[in-house]
C-alpha cells in the first residue's frame, strides 16, 4: 500500500507531497529504482516547469509524434512495444514509460514510444488540441477497414507508421481510468486483444501483480476488446500481435499508478524470458 511520508513548500508556495510505497516497492528493486528515477524527474519538472519530450507542441495538426527509443538485446528474442500518452491527461503512464526506457533487455527488443500525443500533454487534455472534433481522441483514430489500418489525422498517421515498422510481437498501450472497475469505470483492468496467447500470458501476469494488492476489489482483472479505433485493436487486429491496454486508475495516488505499470511490463519481460536488466 501507499502512505503519505511528509509534506514540503516548494517555489511560489506550493505544497508538494511525497508519497512512500509501503509492500509493492520494498518487494521489488525495479519500482524501487523507478521510484528514484521519478523523485530526479520530478525535481527536474518542478524547476523547469517542463512534463514531457515534445511539450513545445502547440497544433495537433502540427505536432509530431516522439522517435522510439529501443534497447536491443544481444540474443534474437520477442519485440516489446510499450506506447503511453496516448491521452494528454493520463501522466502515470508516460512516467513509468520514462522509467521504462532506462531498462535493457539480454534477448529481443524492448522499445518505448511516449508520448504518443505531445499537444495533447501539454495542455493536459484527453484529446488532441486544434483537430477537428472527430479526429479529436487519438485512441479512436485508428480505423480497420478489412485487413488494413486507416488512421484518421497526422498523430494518428505518424503513431501508426512507426508501429507498423516495429511489428511488435506483443504491444502494451498504458492508460488511466477515472475509477475502479468495481466503480463502474475500467480502472485497474487490462483489457486485451483476445488471443489465446495474449490471455494465458496476462492471467499469469495477474498472477504476479495481484497478490501484492491488499484490496480484493481493486486487484487487476482481464476485460476482452479494446475499443474500435484504439491502437491496441488496430494492432492486434491488423499486425497479428499480442495487444492489451494496462489501465490504472486516478484513484489511486499517482506513485502507485507508475508502479503498476512498471510491474505490470516488468512481469511481461520476465514471462518473455527477455533478460531484464536493471
Amino acid at each position: 500500500m501507499l502512505t503519505q511520508n511528509y509534506q514540503s513548500t516548494g517555489s511560489g508556495g506550493k505544497t508538494m507531497t511525497r508519497w512512500r510505497v509501503m509492500g509493492l516497492s520494498r518487494r521489488n528493486r525495479t519500482v524501487q529504482r523507478a521510484l528514484s528515477i521519478l523523485a530526479i524527474a520530478s525535481i527536474i519538472q518542478w524547476f523547469t516547469g517542463s512534463d514531457v519530450p515534445g511539450s513545445d507542441q502547440q497544433s495537433g495538426e502540427k505536432a509530431t509524434v516522439p522517435q522510439p527509443i529501443v534497447r536491443t538485446g544481444s540474443e534474437p528474442g520477442p519485440t516489446v512495444l510499450v506506447v503511453a500518452g496516448i491521452h494528454g491527461n493520463e501522466p502515470a503512464g508516460i512516467k513509468a514509460a520514462q522509467i521504462i526506457a532506462c531498462w535493457s533487455v539480454r534477448r529481443g527488443k524492448l522499445v518505448v514510444l511516449s508520448p504518443a500525443n505531445p499537444p495533447g500533454v501539454e495542455h493536459r487534455q484527453r484529446t488532441i488540441p486544434g483537430v477537428p472534433k472527430e479526429e479529436a481522441d487519438l485512441n479512436r483514430n485508428f480505423v480497420v477497414e478489412g485487413k488494413e489500418c486507416r488512421p484518421k489525422g497526422t498523430l494518428a498517421q505518424q503513431l501508426w507508421h512507426h508501429v507498423a515498422q516495429i511489428r511488435p510481437d506483443w504491444l502494451v498501450d498504458l492508460h488511466e481510468s477515472v475509477r475502479f472497475h468495481k466503480d463502474r469505470g475500467v480502472g485497474n483492468t487490462l483489457i486485451v486483444y483476445p488471443r489465446e496467447e495474449t490471455l494465458e500470458v496476462v492471467k499469469k501476469l495477474l498472477a504476479k501483480v495481484n497478490p501484492q494488492i491488499t484490496e480484493l476489489d481493486e486487484r487487476f482483472v482481464v476485460l476482452r476488446w479494446p475499443a474500435r479505433g484504439s491502437l491496441a485493436r488496430a494492432a492486434g487486429a491488423v499486425l497479428g500481435c499480442q495487444s492489451f491496454i494496462l489501465e490504472s486508475t486516478r484513484q489511486d495516488p499517482i506513485d502507485r499508478r507508475i508502479a503498476y505499470h512498471c510491474e505490470f511490463v516488468r512481469a511481461l519481460l520476465e514471462e518473455l524470458q527477455m533478460g531484464l536488466m536493471q
